[in-house]
């Protein structure tokens, strides 16, 4: 199904027919940016009284594509209401364009019983539409401080800069309108700027809008995790676990931080006092739950760093937690070191060969990550140092090597009896 498209001189019309009021500013051309919403007038400053400010752009309310907008279309649309439910109200728009293609057959899988939507997503090019889909969502999707992440035509032609001239927000009728944000206002013919998210990492930025806020203080990074090898848990430890399977890696001040509920559930083990159980539910099905201690904590996944603060081998969880961490940073940044290929031949490479603004993000991607890691590195380095100076580790660890050389004897005398 071909989607029809207009060129940005109908916005205007389009404005006008959908109730969008442009009251101080316009759409224009920006050097260097594309198009870009500039002021037709010289806009006043902030007042003392908020609630008098005017807006610079207004938006209805029921343009707005927010979850709340498509809860409510669903209540009015019998086809989209059935797809929600076939698709489990599970969004796509998370996902990385490598798993867009999986995720597109199981859409028309789950929807190929609904005669509506099985049409419509078998019509050929509709693949081609889900990635355009995910793609605009991305690039075009705000946090409104009540509808949460929506989409908002109007407003969505504004620009980014740290150094923003307008902030955006929600009227009590659930419109969503372009303030000034300073004192001093904004000149006529000037650029109206906005924050697209000031705690963005810089892969955030660069994923979902397309570029790198070059003076962006945040230097965050998120690395995935998995089951440790040869855990016979991991796969229970991943089912149960409903949080992100990340690692979070922040540079602040010159100090790091990392934080992962995850992670700290991935290095306990069953000796340690963790426990997996089948148990009946009350409607007579089975349902996987975990324990610690002899505790149920099913509810409480996310909280093992807290959990184990009172168990006697504490220090020794931690040790495991940063060591599975380290080793983790040293992997991730051997591999963004390693030199890009974009060809496999001579003959292969100048067709595979990105854009050369493409090719530039990527490697300014690349330096910021692999700051971040080293610092991280040299943090855990030195956290894993401190660690094995502790007195109950160097206490278990101690009685963990006696143990080792006791069966290592234990093992030889019986080889030696074995022999005579």
């Amino acid at each position: 199904m071909a989607a029809s498209q207009l060129p940005i001189e109908a916005l205007p019309a389009w404005a006008l027919l959908n109730d969008v009021e442009f009251t101080s500013a316009e759409v224009r051309s920006i050097d260097g940016k594309g198009l870009g919403l500039v002021a037709k007038n010289n806009i006043p400053g902030v007042s003392d009284d908020a609630s008098n400010t005017a807006a610079i752009i207004r938006i209805p309310r029921e343009l707005v594509l927010s979850a709340e907008a498509v809860e409510a279309y669903a209540k009015v649309d019998q086809n989209f209401r059935q797809l929600l439910e076939v698709a489990g109200h599970q969004s796509s728009v998370n996902a990385k364009l490598s798993v867009l293609s999986r995720e597109y057959d199981e859409l028309s899988e789950k929807a190929s019983a609904l005669p509506f939507w099985s049409d419509l997503l078998g019509e050929a090019g509709m693949m081609e539409d889900w990635i355009l889909a995910d793609a605009l969502y991305r690039s075009r999707c705000l946090e409104l401080p009540h509808a949460g992440h929506a989409m908002v035509p109007g407003l969505d032609m504004a620009n980014h800069s740290p150094n923003y001239l307008a902030r955006y927000d929600e009227t009590p009728d659930g419109d969503v309108v372009l303030l000034p944000s300073s004192e001093s206002g904004v000149s006529s013919g000037e650029e109206i700027t906005i924050s697209y998210g000031e705690a963005k990492s810089a892969a955030e930025m660069l994923f979902s809008y397309g570029f790198i806020d070059q003076v962006s203080a945040v230097k965050e990074l998120a690395l995935h995790l998995d089951a440790l090898p040869d855990d016979p848990l991991g796969k229970a430890k991943l089912h149960i676990y409903k949080g992100p399977r990340t690692v979070q890696l922040s540079l602040t001040g010159g100090d790091f931080y990392w934080h992962s509920p995850l992670l700290y559930l991935l290095i306990l083990n069953e000796e340690d006092g963790l426990a997996f159980r089948v148990v009946q539910d009350t409607s007579g099905g089975r349902e996987l739950r975990l324990l610690w201690q002899d505790e149920d904590v099913t509810g409480r996944t996310g909280e093992f760093e807290s959990l184990i603060q009172d168990h006697p081998l504490c220090q020794i969880f931690k040790l495991r937690a940063v060591a599975v961490l380290e080793e983790r940073v040293s992997s991730q940044l051997d591999r963004i070191t390693a030199k890009i290929s974009y060809g496999a031949t001579e003959q292969s490479q100048a067709a595979n060969q990105p854009r050369v603004e493409c090719m530039l993000a990527a490697e300014k991607l690349r330096d910021l990550e692999a700051q971040i890691l080293q610092g991280a590195a040299a943090a855990l380095e030195n956290e894993k140092a401190r660690l094995l100076l502790d007195a109950r580790v160097v206490t278990y660890l101690g009685s963990m090597e006696d143990t080792q050389n006791e069966q290592a004897s234990n093992q030889a005398s019986n080889e030696d009896d074995e022999f005579s």
